[in-house]
């Protein structure tokens, strides 16, 4: 890694680079410039040489500007000799000098202060398959505890002969966090109430005759609701039937099994499982910001040639700027895993929660981090116990991570009961330091 890095710091303040760069801990030249002037730091895994008075005074105000541009240029750097400071800690004591006079003030051990805050917290990593849950017997004890409490994918499916759906792909799909709603063959389509629609018959007989009505259904589900795609599962053979379906709004279409059971049959169910899971990723709601691509570059570069593990426990020393105790916890086909964290005790054996747990699947399901829970309900009660605690206080963050590829995890983090700070670039930062950890 050797590429010079750049970009503009539009879409993420000057502080929270430093902090970025900080938590990954690499070694290069990092420059920052402003309206208000360069800030040239060599860094040395993630530290800088102890700043002058000058400047000091120059961080505190290029750290304050919301517009600018940035270059890393990776490479070795020979070991700093004197007192060092993290880039976290710098801009934490930058941030926290309301006028010049209290620069000197700082120019003494006082600037190491800021030091405590920014040491490295102690990270538990636990491993990537833990031992086996019970997952089915949990979900079948939350849908009788507090069944309003969970929060599926409903998967509405209009099929000819409903046989072939019930059994081993509704049992599948519900592990994922999907119900299967099965509707008549002459029910409308009512996509306000589904994420995403199948419409599946087995032989072209069964259009003949009826392509008008077919027609006719799927431009009112695509009417109703454009953002629901409609996934059509039948005979593929006529071009000009496929095009008409394509310009009533099918939004991707696939030839029904060759058999009903066997190899046949599972081959469709896993392609059909990555359709949907595809429309499903597709709807996540993107807000208007997101992180910039010369950003995004960085993180990859920095973490590109590093262990597993170091992206984990980069994201988590972010974090723990933020908040007292934090775990990462990570989406699958089947399960949400606690896979490490610091400040809560976790327990390996206890750490696997089910999809569907309305309290982290919606935020899977929208992109959309949480600020604030319910500490007495159901769901809230299994995460607490995932982290390994009796309750989580109300002000509890979830923070989607990996979001821009479709969320892969979810960090969940507080302050042991005092509010939440301002988290909008960490909310930010996660979407790509959060995928590159646990994609």
């Amino acid at each position: 890694m050797s590429r010079i890095l750049s970009g503009s710091l539009e879409h993420l303040s000057p502080p929270a680079l430093l902090r970025l760069v900080s938590a990954t801990s690499p070694s290069g030249i990092l420059v920052l410039e402003t309206a208000e002037g360069e800030l040239r730091f060599e860094v040395d895994r993630g530290r800088v040489r102890e700043p002058s008075e000058d400047q000091l005074r120059l961080a505190r105000k290029v750290l304050g500007c919301s517009a600018g541009s940035f270059t890393f240029q990776p490479q070795a750097i020979e070991p700093i000799e004197g007192r060092v400071l993290s880039l976290s800690a710098l801009a934490e004591a930058a941030e926290a000098i309301d006028t010049d006079t209290e620069i000197e003030s700082l120019m003494t051990d006082e600037i190491f202060d800021f030091q405590i805050s920014s040491d490295a917290v102690k990270i538990h990593v636990l491993p990537s398959q833990p031992p086996h849950n019970p997952l089915d017997e949990m979900l079948t004890d939350l849908e009788a505890i507090a069944p309003g409490e969970l929060l599926f994918a409903d998967i509405g499916v209009v099929a000819q002969d409903p046989r072939f759906w019930r059994g081993s792909i509704e049992r599948q799909w519900r592990q994922l966090g999907w119900r299967l709603c099965l509707m008549p063959l002459s029910e409308e389509i009512d996509t306000d109430n589904y994420d995403v629609v199948i419409v599946h018959y087995q032989h072209a007989t069964a259009r003949a005759g009826r392509e008008r009505e077919w027609l006719e259904l799927i431009r009112r589900g695509c009417a109703a609701d454009p953002t629901v795609p409609v996934v059509w599962v039948a005979p593929l053979g006529d071009p000009e039937w496929v095009h008409r379906l394509i310009d009533a709004g099918v939004a991707f279409l696939m030839p029904p099994p060759a058999g009903e059971s066997g190899e046949a049959a599972s081959r469709f169910a896993a392609d059909l499982t990555s359709v949907v899971d595809r429309q499903l990723r597709n709807r996540l709601e993107r807000g208007d910001k997101g992180l910039s691509a010369s950003v995004s570059d960085l993180v990859g570069a920095i973490l590109s040639e590093s262990d597993p593990d170091r992206g984990l426990r980069s994201l988590l020393q972010l974090a723990s700027e933020s908040f007292v105790r934090g775990a990462v916890f990570t989406v699958d086909d089947s399960a949400i895993r606690c896979r490490a964290g610091f400040g809560y005790p976790l327990d390996r054996n206890a750490t696997v929660l089910p999809r569907g747990l309305g309290l982290l699947e919606e935020v899977v399901q929208s992109g959309t981090a949480v600020m604030e829970i319910e500490p007495d309900s159901t769901g809230a009660h299994r995460v607490a116990e995932a982290c390994g605690i009796d309750e989580l206080p109300a002000q509890t963050a979830l923070i989607p991570l990996g979001r821009f590829g479709g969320v892969s995890g979810v960090l969940v983090a507080d302050r042991g009961g005092d509010g939440l700070p301002d988290l909008e670039d960490l909310v930010v930062l996660a979407g790509r330091l959060g995928g590159a950890v646990v994609a």
